[in-house]
């Protein structure tokens, strides 16, 4: 059935403004805030946003979420994927079984295809960087070679349809859409900025989100997990240089106050960095794992301590702190 005269406003109602129909599908996750979103654009060939969290309960939640705007699963014939994170690939798996077309970014397939050897060869150099004790250092590779299994098993990089390019427009369900990358929360994400009706539109996933900003995981705890604000802060000056009229989040609400939250975002990011600084000693140098302890924060999960190693980096490169390395463990100073 072909929906793509139906006009609704952010919330869903309609609004007789010219805006094409954009259905909000929310699946349970674990963690704050307790709910990710993936959105299904109506038209000849409904396009949908991101697929969920994994399993049969997101499997369900999928179904009931597409029912309830009078589709089925076998009715979306395009999948857009904004980032590798199990929230947002889950039901990957369902879609290419119900024939829809998968798109991702060619440099999360090649971060896919990536060998278990390097990324563990990666994840104990960091995390020995970083000042992680053996146990721990051992518990990060798993969580870092699990991780890599779990995506490879919901996105096999051999069977995306599509692979697209950052910066270079490609067309599914019949519209231009324009991926932007937007690191920091993870190094591959894709915004993708579309016209829908009168408006333009931005599907930001987990880069721009009202409520809160997502932290910096960018690539793990693997070399250049320091680099992780600093990529932050290049994916909002490459979303300054456009204007929307309509954000959907993959987490919080629908907004309409584009220049505001991003601004917000960046407002928040300079403040845990800031944070981060005031927790940099003056006197003894103290490792990334100290700074955070020293922050008030939990090692476990590892957000917040990779929140800690990308603020260092951006304030090493600032010259606002020293770095020093011995034996491969790094330690900062203020002067």
């Amino acid at each position: 059935m072909d929906r793509s005269c139906e006009h609704e406003g952010a919330d869903g109602r309609a609004d007789g403004r010219g805006s094409v129909a954009v259905h909000r599908i929310e699946f349970s996750i674990e963690w704050p805030p307790w709910t990710a979103a993936a959105y299904l654009v109506a038209g000849a060939e409904p396009t949908l946003v991101d697929a969920g969290v994994p399993g049969e309960s997101g499997r369900e939640e999928l179904a009931d979420g597409l029912a309830a705007h009078g589709y089925a699963l076998g009715d979306v014939e395009h999948v857009l994927l904004t980032h590798p994170h199990s929230d947002h690939l889950g039901q990957v798996p369902a879609l290419r079984d119900a024939d829809a077309t998968v798109y991702a970014a060619d440099r999360t397939l090649d971060r896919l295809r990536r060998s278990e050897a390097d990324l563990e060869a990666g994840v104990r150099e960091t995390a020995h960087a970083v000042g992680l004790d053996e146990e721990r250092v051992d518990s990060e590779v798993d969580r870092a070679l699990d991780s890599l299994r779990r995506n490879r098993r919901l996105l096999p990089p051999e069977e995306v349809d599509v692979g697209f390019a950052f910066g270079e427009q490609f067309a599914a369900g019949g519209r231009s859409v324009t991926p932007l990358h937007t690191p920091g929360h993870q190094a591959d994400h894709a915004a993708f900025a579309l016209d829908l009706g009168d408006d333009r539109v931005l599907f930001s996933g987990d880069v721009l989100v009202e409520p809160f900003r997502a932290a910096a995981l960018n690539v793990g705890l693997d070399r250049g997990a320091e680099d992780a604000v600093d990529d932050f802060y290049r994916a909002y000056d490459r979303l300054a240089d456009h204007a929307f009229d309509r954000v959907h989040p993959g987490h919080g609400p629908v907004f309409e106050t584009y220049d505001a939250v991003l601004a917000a975002s960046l407002e928040r990011l300079g403040e845990m960095v800031d944070d981060v600084f005031d927790a940099v000693p003056t006197d003894d140098a103290a490792s990334p794992v100290a700074v955070t302890e020293a922050r008030g924060k939990r090692l476990d999960p590892p957000a917040a301590m990779l929140d800690t190693v990308g603020a260092l980096g951006s304030l090493d490169g600032q010259g606002r702190i020293t770095r020093e390395t011995v034996d491969g463990l790094r330690r900062y100073r203020r002067d």
